[in-house]
């Protein structure tokens, strides 16, 4: 690779289709360019990223001559507490909701195609509810700048961007007066809420006396916990606050104390109840725990003999498959916590589940696998076990589609057949989609 440095340019852009990660894709004497901000069918003005010289440059919009009829106001404005709205985690800010998801159902087919050389339409629907899609997020975590402001990053950077309230959060964590913190010495704040109750996971080395404030500050239906003295560990984490190794190594979690309240969330999904750490994996969206797990149990043969759940957290969608089979359930984590409180959920179900990464556990004989890796996929070895195991039903819940038509490629080489894929807008206004695949052979 060269090690020349390529200047950042003005230039002037044709949009011509969506691309991965809420960017747009234009061209500049052949070579793409990746245009955040953009819609496509527009003509813009865009400064390039100045960087060492690559296959593909990155832009961003300055200026819309000619907008596209799905364009909106910037939603993120709403939300800044400055007069910059350059946050990232809002990549379709600016475009209608409904076109919002067209564009996100071309993403797919195009990673299916391109990555998994698979030929297979898919549309991305609603999540049930939906009305403007900026009150779905349960989980939302805010950067702190150095002068103690919560906010959000900008993309590709580590400026935080203060705000005065979560983006799209729902229910009381938009309600939080997010401007009224000032918290010297925080690195992060986690917020979580389930049910009646929240939760705030305070990240750093603040003082005692700014520990204090926050805990004035946050409304008594939070409980608030802390790093303890000397946790630094702040990997980086992928979709509510899932690693994304998960399934694989595993680095020790910052130990918690507890400052007021409890440690764990109560989530109720078709009327059980699921213990979940505050610091645990959860989806995000409202609606998406019922939606998915749902969705697993409409995908369950008539019979079945056995479940077994690779990547299962603290169970949810075993549990709700196995409670609707009446089958047992085997399930594979590698987050020792989150398989504590499986096996807590699961206390009244034929049930045993494993902590251990799901490249290394054996699979028992089940006639449904399902799985929900993070965004890195389930890969090689978990899709060649899957292939060599006795499961002749498959649901696969993904929320990357590239790493989707990855490991779907893999398994359908290895026998199974795809008769659904249908994705699911769990993330709205953001480039995030989730999609529920079930395959049989």
């Amino acid at each position: 690779m060269s090690d020349a440095q390529v200047p950042a340019q003005e230039l002037t852009l044709d949009i011509e289709a969506p691309a991965a990660g809420g960017t747009s894709i234009a061209r500049h004497d052949g070579q793409v360019v990746f245009v955040s901000g953009a819609l496509p069918g527009e003509k813009v003005r865009v400064r390039t990223e100045a960087g060492p010289a690559a296959r593909f440059l990155r832009a961003v919009v300055t200026e819309v001559i000619e907008a596209s009829a799905h364009r909106v106001p910037d939603r993120r404005l709403d939300y800044a507490s400055t007069g910059s709205a350059g946050f990232g985690g809002m990549e379709y800010a600016h475009v209608d909701l409904a076109h919002s998801r067209t564009l996100k159902a071309e993403v797919v087919r195009d990673q299916l195609s391109r990555i998994g050389h698979i030929d297979h339409d898919a549309e991305v629907l609603p999540a049930p509810g939906e009305t403007d899609g900026t009150d779905w997020r349960t989980r939302v975590q805010l950067a702190v700048d150095d002068e103690g402001r919560a906010g959000m990053l900008a993309p590709r950077s580590h400026e935080v961007i203060p705000v005065t309230t979560p983006p799209l959060a729902a229910g009381p964590l938009h309600d939080l007066d997010i401007a009224a913190l000032r918290v010297p010495g925080v690195r992060r704040l986690e917020f979580a809420w389930a049910g009646d109750h929240g939760a705030l996971i305070v990240r750093g080395r603040p003082t005692p006396q700014i520990l204090d404030e926050i805990e004035s500050w946050l409304p008594m239906t939070f409980s608030l916990l802390a790093e303890a003295a000397g946790g630094g560990n702040d990997r980086g984490r992928g979709r509510g606050g899932r690693s994304r190794g998960r399934g694989r190594a595993h680095a020790p979690a910052a130990e918690l104390r507890v400052i007021r309240g409890d440690r764990t969330l109560t989530e109720t999904v078709h009327g059980r109840d699921f213990t979940v750490g505050a610091d645990g994996f959860w989806q995000v969206h409202r609606d998406a725990a019922a939606l998915l797990s749902s969705e697993v149990v409409a995908a369950l043969p008539a019979d079945v003999d056995a479940i077994t759940d690779l990547y299962c957290g603290v169970g949810l969608l075993g549990i709700c498959a196995a409670t609707a089979a009446g089958a047992p359930l085997f399930g594979v984590e590698g987050a020792e916590a989150a398989i504590a409180h499986a096996r807590n959920n699961a206390a009244d179900l034929d049930a045993r589940f494993l902590a251990l990464s799901v490249d290394r556990a054996r699979l028992p004989d089940s006639d449904v696998i399902i799985l929900d890796p993070p965004r890195a996929g389930a890969g090689r070895k978990a899709t060649s076990a899957i292939i060599g195991s006795s499961a002749r039903t498959l649901v696969y819940v993904s929320c990357d589609p590239a790493t989707l038509a990855r490991d779907l490629a893999a398994l359908t080489g290895g026998g199974f057949a795809i008769e659904s894929l249908t994705g699911f807008d769990l993330f709205p206004l953001t480039s995030h989609v989730e999609t529920v695949t079930v395959l049989r052979r």
